[in-house]
């Protein structure tokens, strides 16, 4: 089979930042998605940047996590006032029936995702290899993303799944609400080994991770913190990587397909 293993949010924090390159180093994350608002953007580029051709390296265009590029004054719907992004409940808070669930303004979500594209070229030293959102979505954020995906060419990651037939394995070995316990016991090993049947199943199936070691940074910014250790135990697992190995899974990229 061809298994697509995606971990988000590259650039997160430096310690998720570390903890990604693990994965990709010693363990089956062949896919990860850049945070270029972050503001050691600069610094997780050049850590990543001996990997780049073994991976995809995409962008995750991110209005929830962080400090924006742009100022308030630019993107007021978006930020508070001290510049950082409205967080995905500030956001989910202010949909209504009224507005559609949907308050979110094109014009400044469209400024700011260009921003972080724009930021993402220039230190990377090329486009991203595919595009997708983070956290927080709406009918809003999704037209932003293909209409920003076709001006700049850039790959529109859940698209071209959807299109080539991967199918969705999901999260179900993240136990909510994230609870210290919840997180400590996910077992995204035993997921896999467990249910290596199912799996197997597809032809084609992909699977989105949140890997990455934790700091300060990450306890601050999100709820998925000792998730990510957890997930890192799992993607770098020698059981794992023995079970890719015996069923002659082939580990694919964005690029690849």
């Amino acid at each position: 089979m061809k298994l697509l293993v995606q971990s988000d949010d590259y650039g997160i924090t430096e310690a998720v930042s570390f903890g990604i390159i693990k994965g990709i180093k010693d363990g089956i994350i062949r896919n990860t998605g850049f945070f270029s608002n972050m503001p050691w953007a600069e610094y997780c580029a050049e850590l990543i940047r001996p990997y780049l051709n073994d991976i995809a390296f995409g962008i995750d265009l991110n209005a929830s996590t962080g400090p924006a590029l742009l100022s308030k004054e630019e993107i007021p719907s978006l930020v508070q006032d001290d510049g950082y992004f409205l967080t995905s409940s500030m956001n989910r808070a202010l949909d209504t029936a009224e507005n559609d669930y949907d308050h979110v303004v094109y014009e400044d979500l469209y400024k700011e995702f260009e921003a972080q594209i724009l930021k993402f070229i220039e230190i990377v030293g090329k486009k991203p290899d595919y595009l997708q959102g983070h956290a927080y979505m709406t009918k809003t954020t999704a037209k932003v993303h293909a209409d920003l995906a076709q001006k700049h060419g850039i790959l529109l990651g859940s698209s071209r799944i959807a299109e080539k037939g991967y199918h969705n394995l999901g999260m179900p070995w993240l136990q909510n609400p994230p609870t210290l316990d919840n997180q400590r016991t996910s077992d995204l090993e035993g997921h896999i080994l467990g249910n290596s049947v199912e799996i197997l199943s597809h032809e084609k199936a992909f699977l989105i991770t949140h890997s990455g070691y934790v700091d300060a940074e990450l306890l601050e910014l999100s709820s998925f913190n000792i998730y990510r250790a957890m997930d890192l135990k799992g993607l770098t697992s020698e059981k794992v990587k023995q079970w890719v190995k015996d069923n002659d899974i082939e580990l694919v990229t964005y690029k690849d397909i």
